[in-house]
């Protein structure tokens, strides 16, 4: 593992949701203790996921105001830059999802690694941890 973590929208759900369930003790430990960022994009993939009622049960301070829990869990938000969105269509097409991509492209520039179940975002050189 190398550089600053992100999580990606299927670690938030899988930890608020599930409890960490087959997460890694690396994983759940930085989960708990503040170190990982968010993207805009994530933040974003997981509210419209949770109006759309395509979520599991999630506790309702996570449900209500996701941002405002995240910020007063400590984790750090990431903007999504003009240059990761272009950055993403520059990408090579494993990985067909946009919002994806835009994380993957985020993680480059940040040199940071992802927590995630989706293996295929090591295709792009970035770095996994679940």
């Amino acid at each position: 593992m190398t550089g600053p973590l992100i999580a990606d929208a299927c670690a938030l759900i899988v930890f608020y949701a599930e409890g960490g369930r087959g997460m890694s003790t690396e994983a759940l430990a930085a989960m708990r203790d503040g170190t990982v960022a968010v993207s805009a994009i994530t933040v974003w993939e997981v509210t419209r996921k949770a109006r759309l009622g395509k979520l599991p049960a999630m506790p309702d301070a996570v449900a209500l105001d996701f941002t405002a829990y995240l910020r007063g869990e400590g984790y750090r938000l990431l903007a999504l830059t003009p240059e990761a969105a272009e950055a993403a269509n520059a990408l090579p097409p494993q990985h067909a999802d946009p919002m994806d991509r835009m994380l993957i492209a985020t993680a480059l520039a940040e040199g940071a690694t992802i927590i995630t179940s989706d293996r295929i975002f090591a295709a792009y050189g970035v770095p996994v941890l679940w």
